[in-house]
């Protein structure tokens, strides 16, 4: 049996990279070394330029600040395999501190990388796209595993990680005078000590807001850099439906073409009205990473077509509360069991004339039903996290009979929160990688 051992070379400077050889190396678990460079030679600041291509699903780090021991400093991952088990950590990702889910690179392409260390400040560029800005504050929050991962200085190296070749050419290193304004760049930095984003990040955990609305005053330009900044990977949606601006399968191809080739967001479908899926056939859907969906647009007790946050159009006089109830979870049931939705969102929502009495009407019966239907759907389940919902009682029933999740923000305006309510909830409900959604496995929608 073939011991699989990482690989480790070291970038002397940019004249002397790769033993001063520009041609094509690679580095596979067969193959641990690039080349025999010497391990003498450390930087602090500098920018390291490469370009790199992957081939049948190899994986690989770039490790830097590295004492000999190997247990210091940080690396950035090198992940294009869209089946990659590890999928919120591809191309780009600072590992554990500001892990990536978009793959901004594909595996058999070429692509450029280049890091930059610069004082307390980490870049990372592919293919001259900024994908991180990442600001090491004075007192950064590390898990005990993670203690090293801090800046310093040490050696550039890089490791096989799995799967097949990775290829390397043109590798250089250009080391950077010191900075003199390190306090200044820290005041740029997010206080870490009670984030939750770098926490679940430390855990290894997926860090990704499924339902974001470019509205209210985001821009797509706002959206990438606040994602950047804080470390939420966005999945951004338009809503598709009936009363909607994307009322037609043309005008959802326009937004992806315009927002999928200019902006770097995992592209997905909020489906609005319950015939979404006749308006927006598999050819359209599929061309979303995912589509969500949820019971907020239905036609009530007296057959008129309501949208439950607009309280004007909610009919519901008093004693017909539990009447209304049962209609709105026959509603969620036949939505799980019938529309081709690979997520249900906006969970256990209700109009704003029945909120007060949320619990009295949510009773264990009702929730039996829709945790019946959704198990038997094969949809993942939405935590809201701006509405706080579902509870988690009810999330911790939906775990043990199997269902996935994701986050949420469903926002209205360009100012929600860091995932206080996700991490809330996955700490609390037990949650981990293996309970969350993986966007590039969406199989019903398609």
């Amino acid at each position: 049996m073939k011991l699989k051992i990482p690989v480790l070379f070291v970038f002397l400077s940019a004249a002397a990279a790769f033993a001063g050889h520009s041609e094509e190396k690679w580095i596979d678990a067969d193959s641990p070394k690039l080349a025999e460079e010497s391990f003498d030679k450390t930087y602090k600041d500098f920018i390291f330029r490469a370009k790199i291509k992957t081939e049948n699903g190899g994986k690989a780090r770039v490790n830097f600040h590295r004492a000999q021991n190997g247990r210091t400093g940080y690396s950035v991952e090198i992940d294009n395999d869209a089946k990659s088990a590890n999928w919120w950590r591809s191309t780009g990702s600072l590992t554990s501190v500001r892990n990536i889910v978009k793959k901004f690179a594909r595996d058999g392409e070429w692509f450029d990388l280049e890091i930059k260390v610069h004082g307390a400040e980490i870049n990372v560029n592919i293919n001259g796209l900024c994908v991180v800005e990442y600001v090491e504050p004075l007192k950064p929050f590390r898990t005990k595993k993670n203690s090293g991962m801090l800046l310093s200085e040490g050696k550039l190296s890089m490791e096989h990680t799995g799967g097949g070749r990775v290829y390397v050419k043109g590798a250089s290193v250009e080391p950077l005078p010191a900075r003199a304004d390190i306090d200044n760049q820290r005041l740029a930095a997010i206080d870490e000590s009670s984030d939750a984003v770098i926490r679940l990040h430390q855990a290894d955990f997926p860090v990704m807001d499924f339902h974001v609305h470019l509205k209210g005053g985001l821009t797509s330009d706002w959206a990438f850099a606040k994602s950047r900044k804080i470390g939420i990977n966005y999945g951004v949606a338009p809503n598709c439906g009936r009363d909607f601006e994307l009322n037609e399968s043309s005008k959802a191809e326009d937004f992806i073409k315009h927002t999928g080739s200019q902006y770097p967001f995992i592209l997905c479908m909020q489906a609005e009205g319950r015939e979404w899926h006749k308006l927006f056939g598999p050819d359209i859907r599929g061309r979303f990473s995912y589509v969500f969906t949820d019971a907020m647009t239905f036609n009530d007790i007296n057959g008129k077509r309501i949208h439950i946050w607009r309280d004007d159009e909610v009919d519901c006089p008093k004693g017909s509360e539990e009447a209304y109830m049962d209609l709105i979870v026959k509603t969620i049931c036949e939505i799980l069991e019938n529309e081709p939705a690979d997520i249900y969102a906006n969970p256990m929502r209700l109009p704003k004339a029945l909120e007060p009495g949320a619990k009295k009407y949510w009773t264990d019966k009702r929730r039996e039903k829709v945790l019946d239907s959704l198990a038997k759907s094969g949809k993942a389940l939405e935590i809201n996290m701006l509405s706080r919902l579902p509870d988690f009682e009810f999330i911790k029933a939906a775990k043990s009979r199997g269902v996935k999740f994701t986050f949420g923000s469903n926002n209205a305006a360009p100012e929600f929160g860091r995932f206080e309510y996700g991490y809330e909830a996955a700490v609390k409900c037990g949650l981990t990688s293996a309970d969350i959604f993986n966007p590039y496995s969406a199989k019903i929608s398609k």
